[in-house]
C-alpha cells in the first residue's frame, strides 16, 4: 500500500477516534505532521489549513460571540422572557425558540449557560426536576445552529468548502427558511419531550445562590406592598414595612441570575456600597483563614479601602443589614470593580475567588457586540466571509475595556488548531477518496440525510462536516446535509449538550431515554419542514 494513502488513513481514523479522549488539537495536529513526514504535504502547504477562511470565519464568530456573551445581554434577555412568562411551560417555550434562534449567531456554550439557570430556578420554584427542562433547552441550542451557516463549526467549514469545490458564493442564510421551520415545529415536541422527562431524571441540580443587596425603590413603586413587588419582581423584601415608599432603600435577598436586571432597573435598583462601576463582577468566598472573619462592612470598610463596590453578600446566618451583618466562614461578597483590583482585594483579605458567573449588563459593549455581527454578516453578502468577519471582529472590539483584554478569552484555540488540522486531513482524505463505497449513496436526498444524521452524531461536527464536504456539489445536497446535522442521540455529539449532561446528574441510561425521542421528533420536524417548502 502506498505510505501516502496509508498515512492519509492512520491520521483519519486515529484523529476520530482518540479525540474523544485526548485533546483535539494535539492529535489532530500530530495526524497532520504525520502527513507531513509521509511527503503527503510540504510543512508550509500543511500550515496554511491553520489560517484558511473557514478557521478566519470561526476566529471572528468566537469573538463576536465572545463580546455578546460578556455584555450580560443574553442574561438579560433571558430572565425578561422568564417573568413575563408565569408558567413554566410558557417560559420554557420562549426561552427555548430565543436560545435556538440565537445560536444561529451567538456562541452555543454561552446560550446554555446563560439561559440554564433562568430555567432551572423555575422549574426548582414549581418542584419539577431542572434537568427535564434544561435538556431540551440544549437541544434546541444544538438545532438552532443550523440556521445559518456560521452557526456552528460544521457550517462554517461547509461553508467553505462548497465554496471552493464549486466556485459558487454562498449566503449564509442559504438555508435559513428550512431550518427555521424545522426548528420552530420541534420547540413544541421538545416541550412534550420535558414532561415525558420529569418521570426520571434526576432532582440534583446546580444550587441557586441567594445574594442579600439594598435596593432602591423607585416612583413607579410608590406605595406598592410588599407582597405585590416580591411578586412581580421575584426578590424577597427582607424589611418589615408592609408598604414601600418611594426613594427608601430596602434590604432584599435575590437569586444571583437576577442581579444583571435589577442593577439596571429603574422601579428597584440595587444600591451597592461604594461608587466604584467597574466592568467585571465576582463572588469571593470567605475562608477560614481570611481577615474579614469575625468583622463587619462598618468596621472593616473594603469599598473605601480598594477601588470596588460591594454589592451584597451570600450569609450563613440572619442579617439585618449589609455594614453591620459578622461574616463567617463560606460566606461570600459579590464584588464589582477592575478584574485585577479585585484580585488585589481577594489577595489582602485572603478571599478564594468563587466560579460562580454574574454578568453585569453592559450596554457599550452590546452595542459593540451587536454592531460587530450585524456588520459582519451584512458585508458577508458582497464580500468574502472571511473578510466580513474581520471587520465584524474589529467593531466588536470597539467596546473597549473588557472586550481588548478578553480577546484570548474568547478564542477556543484548541477548536481553531483542530478545525485547521482537519481540514488538512479531510482534504487528503477527498484526494484518495475515501468515502469512496458511499459515495452512490449521497446522491440520493434520503440516503444523505440519514448518513448525516448517523456521521454528526458518531464523528461529531467537524469530522463529518470535513469529510462529507467535498461530495456536496450542488446546493440542494448542501441543504439536505445541513439540515440533517441533529447532533442530539449522544452527549458528547455537541458541547451544549454535554455541558448539560454533566452539570446535571443525567446517567447515560437516562440521556438516552430523552435523546432517542427528541432526535426522532426533530429528524422528522426537519423532514417535514423540506417537505413543506420543497
Amino acid at each position: 500500500m502506498d505510505i501516502g494513502l496509508l498515512a492519509t488513513l492512520s491520521a483519519v481514523v486515529a484523529t476520530v477516534a482518540l479525540s474523544f479522549r485526548y485533546r483535539a488539537d494535539i492529535v489532530s495536529f500530530t495526524s497532520l505532521m504525520i502527513l507531513v513526514l509521509a511527503g503527503v504535504y510540504e510543512v508550509g502547504e500543511a500550515l496554511s489549513f491553520l489560517i484558511s477562511p473557514a478557521v478566519i470565519v470561526l476566529f471572528g464568530s468566537m469573538v463576536l460571540s465572545g463580546v455578546i456573551a460578556d455584555s450580560g445581554l443574553l442574561d438579560r434577555l433571558a430572565r425578561y422572557v422568564s417573568i413575563k412568562a408565569r408558567h413554566i411551560a410558557v417560559a420554557s417555550l420562549l426561552l427555548y425558540f430565543v436560545a435556538g434562534v440565537a445560536s444561529g449567531f451567538v456562541s452555543d456554550v454561552a446560550i446554555v449557560l446563560a439561559m440554564a439557570v433562568l430555567i432551572s430556578d423555575v422549574a426548582r420554584r414549581l418542584g419539577a426536576p431542572p434537568a427535564a427542562y434544561v435538556m431540551p433547552l440544549a437541544f434546541a441550542v444544538a438545532l438552532g445552529g443550523r440556521l445559518t451557516m456560521v452557526g456552528n463549526a460544521g457550517n462554517v467549514i461547509l461553508l467553505d468548502i462548497y465554496q471552493s469545490t464549486t466556485g459558487e458564493r454562498l449566503s449564509i442564510f442559504a438555508f435559513t427558511l428550512p431550518a427555521f421551520l424545522a426548528l420552530a415545529i420541534s420547540i413544541p415536541l421538545l416541550l412534550l419531550i420535558s414532561f415525558y422527562a420529569r418521570r426520571f431524571v434526576p432532582q440534583l441540580s446546580t444550587a441557586v445562590k441567594f445574594v442579600v443587596a439594598l435596593a432602591e425603590v423607585g416612583e413607579a413603586l410608590d406605595g406598592k406592598s410588599r407582597k405585590e413587588v416580591e411578586k412581580a419582581y421575584r426578590v424577597k423584601i427582607l424589611s418589615k414595612d408592609r408598604f414601600l415608599l418611594k426613594y427608601s432603600v430596602v434590604l432584599i435577598k435575590i437569586t444571583a441570575g437576577d442581579i444583571p436586571s435589577l442593577m439596571a432597573s429603574k422601579d428597584l435598583r440595587l444600591t451597592p456600597l461604594g461608587n466604584n462601576k467597574g466592568e467585571d463582577t465576582e463572588f469571593l468566598i470567605v475562608t477560614p483563614r481570611s481577615r474579614l472573619v469575625g468583622k463587619t462592612l462598618s468596621l472593616e470598610q473594603i469599598h473605601k479601602v480598594f477601588p470596588v463596590s460591594i454589592i451584597g453578600v451570600v450569609p450563613s446566618g440572619p442579617i439585618q443589614s449589609l455594614e453591620t451583618y459578622t461574616f463567617r466562614p463560606g460566606d461570600e461578597i459579590l464584588v464589582m470593580g477592575d478584574e485585577k483590583e479585585i484580585e488585589r482585594l481577594a489577595a489582602f483579605y485572603r478571599l478564594e475567588r468563587s466560579k460562580t458567573l454574574v454578568r453585569a449588563f453592559n450596554p457599550r459593549l452590546a452595542a459593540s457586540g451587536l454592531g460587530g455581527l450585524f456588520a459582519a454578516v451584512a458585508l458577508s453578502q458582497f464580500m468574502p466571509a472571511p473578510q466580513a468577519f474581520i471587520i465584524g471582529t474589529f467593531i466588536a472590539l470597539l467596546g473597549g475595556g473588557r472586550a481588548v483584554e478578553r480577546l484570548y478569552q474568547y478564542v477556543s484555540w484548541e477548536t481553531l488548531v483542530y478545525v485547521g488540522s482537519f481540514l488538512a486531513i479531510g482534504n487528503a482524505a477527498a484526494k484518495i477518496d475515501l468515502l469512496k463505497p458511499i459515495t452512490p449513496l449521497l446522491n440520493v436526498q434520503e440516503y444523505l440525510f440519514v448518513i448525516g444524521l448517523l456521521f454528526t452524531n458518531t464523528l461529531g461536527l467537524i469530522p463529518s462536516a470535513v469529510l462529507i464536504g467535498p461530495y456536496l456539489t450542488t446546493k440542494e445536497a448542501l441543504m439536505t446535509y445541513v439540515l440533517a446535522t441533529i447532533p442530539t442521540l449522544l452527549p458528547q455529539a455537541h458541547p451544549a449538550i454535554y455541558i448539560v449532561y454533566r452539570e446535571y446528574g443525567l446517567s447515560l441510561k437516562n440521556f438516552l431515554k430523552i435523546s432517542i425521542p427528541a432526535t426522532a421528533a426533530t429528524a422528522l420536524a426537519t423532514a417535514t419542514a423540506i417537505y413543506l417548502l420543497f
